[in-house]
């Protein structure tokens, strides 16, 4: 490999880490991960987790033929969070021994027919 191209990619890979935007917060104050071909974006009010699903923009949220499916992992514990469709977003039921300090939530979804990989996000939530 030319010593020059390997030079740019090693000085190019901090910026590629970040390329999807996982280093600042989304358009509706939530955090982001790219699980495919769009954008989730997860806010965490009270005992409810929004779920937004947007497009490659940060654009756009969805519910029209889409699902999400949540599950919150705390003290060695897996709980399947109910979800309902609203106008933009999806909201999910957060259980009773939600934590707050720590635990990691996992979001499968698929937007307008995109099916996307699995999104986490490690509670408490924190950029990238």
């Amino acid at each position: 490999m030319n010593i020059k191209l390997f030079f740019t990619l090693v000085c190019m890979l901090p910026s590629l880490a970040w390329a999807h935007g996982e280093d600042k917060l989304g358009p509706h104050g939530g955090y982001v991960r790219m699980p495919g071909a769009f954008h989730t974006e997860v806010k965490i009010s009270g005992h409810e987790v929004q779920v937004y699903l947007l497009d490659m923009e940060w654009k756009n949220p969805t519910v029209e033929n889409s699902t999400v499916r949540v599950s919150y992992q705390g003290d060695a514990k897996i709980s399947k969070l109910k979800c309902n469709a609203l106008k933009n977003e999806f909201s999910c039921e957060l259980p009773k021994s939600f934590n707050s300090k720590r635990g990691k939530l996992r979001v499968t979804a698929v937007r307008n027919g995109a099916k996307g990989g699995v999104a986490e996000y490690n509670i408490p939530l924190k950029l990238q």
